[in-house]
């Protein structure tokens, strides 16, 4: 799979969960993503020793601010 291919199925990964949780992805989605998958690995984009995106605190920040921390997801309106 290429970076181009790889990109688009961690999209659609993250879009299906997102959606799945009641969540959508932020107008920074492609961004995050980026940087995930390039700079980070798969590692979470805002603290890489938070494992792999999405991050095990990404839900508590969502409840808490209406996005997790790497602004990749938001709350639904």
């Amino acid at each position: 799979m290429d970076e181009n291919e790889n990109k688009e199925h961690f999209k659609h990964a993250i879009t299906l969960y997102a959606h799945a949780k009641g969540y959508a992805l932020s107008p920074f989605a492609d961004k995050v993503i980026n940087r995930c998958l390039t700079v980070c690995e798969g590692k979470c984009p805002c603290d890489m020793s938070r494992g792999f995106c999405p991050c095990g605190e990404h839900e508590k920040e969502i409840a808490e601010m209406g996005h997790c921390h790497c602004n990749l997801f938001v709350k639904k309106d």
